[in-house]
This record gives C-alpha cells, sequence and structure tokens, in this order.
C-alpha cells in the first residue's frame, strides 16, 4: 500500500479543514474525499465501494451519526476500515463505537503523531486506541466485572469456586451439604446473573475474578 485513501466525516467545517490540513502534509496519505455527517459518507461509498481505506469517522453528526455510519459500513463495506476521531472520552461513547465496528479510537487534541500512527496501524488490519482510551476501557470492565460479581450470592460464589475444581453437581452437593437440585438451580442462576454460556466461561470467570481457592 504505497499511500492510504482516506475519507474524513465531521460536521464542523473548521475541523475537518485542520485536520485535512494537518494530513495533507504527510505523503503517505490520500484525502480523497470529506463528509459533513454520516449518510454522505455511506453514499460515497455506495458510488466508490473500493476506494477508502479508512475513514475518520466523527461521532455526533447529524442526519446520521458516527455510530450508524459505522455498522453500515462494516456490513456492506468490510474491507472499509473505521477510525474513531472524537472530543468523547466517556466509556458508553467507547463501547458503542468499538461494537459498531469502529478499528481505532483517537481523541481529538491527540498529537499528529499519534493520529498519523492510528491511521496507519488501521490500514494495515490491527487496532488502535490512544492510551486515555485504552485507560477508559479498562476501568469500565473492571467496573463491570465487580458489579457483576456483587450480584453473586455467598452461597453462588461458593459453587463457582467449587465449579473450577471439576466437581459434579452431587459432589459439589454434598460437600456444601445441599442436593443436587440446589447446586444446578445455583449454577443456573450464576450463568444468568453473569451473562455467561457454560462451565468454561465459568471457570474463566472464577480464575480471573481469584475464586479459586
Amino acid at each position: 500500500m504505497n499511500t492510504i485513501n482516506l475519507l474524513l466525516a465531521d460536521d464542523h467545517l473548521v475541523v475537518r479543514d485542520a485536520i485535512k490540513m494537518m494530513l495533507q502534509k504527510n505523503s503517505k496519505f490520500n484525502i480523497i474525499a470529506v463528509a459533513k455527517n454520516g449518510k454522505e459518507v455511506i453514499k460515497y461509498l455506495e458510488v466508490n465501494p473500493n476506494v477508502i481505506d479508512v475513514v475518520i469517522m466523527d461521532i455526533n453528526m447529524p442526519i446520521m451519526s458516527g455510530i450508524e455510519a459505522t455498522e453500515i459500513i462494516k456490513k456492506k463495506y468490510n474491507s472499509v476500515n473505521v477510525l474513531a476521531l472524537t472530543m468523547h472520552d466517556e466509556s458508553t461513547y467507547i463501547s458503542k463505537m468499538i461494537d459498531a465496528g469502529a478499528s481505532g479510537y483517537v481523541l481529538k487534541g491527540s498529537k499528529t503523531f499519534e493520529l498519523e500512527l492510528a491511521i496507519k496501524a488501521i490500514a494495515y488490519g490491527t487496532k488502535y486506541y490512544s492510551n486515555s482510551v485504552s485507560i477508559t476501557m479498562i476501568n469500565s470492565l473492571l467496573k463491570k466485572n465487580k458489579s457483576e460479581l456483587s450480584e453473586l450470592s455467598v452461597r453462588e460464589k461458593e459453587i463457582l469456586g467449587q465449579v473450577t475444581k471439576g466437581g459434579t453437581n452431587q459432589e459439589i452437593g454434598d460437600k456444601l451439604n445441599i442436593s443436587k437440585r440446589t447446586v444446578e438451580t445455583h449454577r443456573r442462576n450464576i450463568l444468568a446473573k453473569l451473562d455467561i454460556r457454560n462451565t468454561a466461561e465459568m471457570i474463566r470467570y472464577a480464575i480471573q475474578n481469584k475464586l479459586v481457592s
């Protein structure tokens, strides 16, 4: 890939021009098109599906948001990578954009070299999240795990710990002086509360949260 073809989407003209001017100084980047909302991005890709390597996407835009546009891009134009470039550092925005299919997330106000690094990274198929975004994601995940764990009863935590040791429902019941049916009920409740599907995921969760003695 000699040059990386870019589409820049932002609803603020001044911001678009500033980013465009900044990136044009790097001969590696070729800004093919600009858009002021997600709908314009999709319209361009409909006509030029194989031209753009990376869409630099703002999130809050009129008519169609960056999140909505990213979802469509990943469904219809999977070879196009999306880099979120936004002022929003809240975990909600980060999660929604990543779930929509964005390959990277960088905050406005980042240094020029970081934006350039992010563009190059996702153009070649890797993920890129700025340091502050990564910290927000980690903190959010830790908070989520802590919240889920607090929903388990003392007995459910005991059973979760026993599951990692490979005991059958009958063996766990005998050890905790409860019936096999009660163990089965607790296991179903654990799966539901933690939003996991099977014993393997239950064991992984127990190990990650240090419930294994």
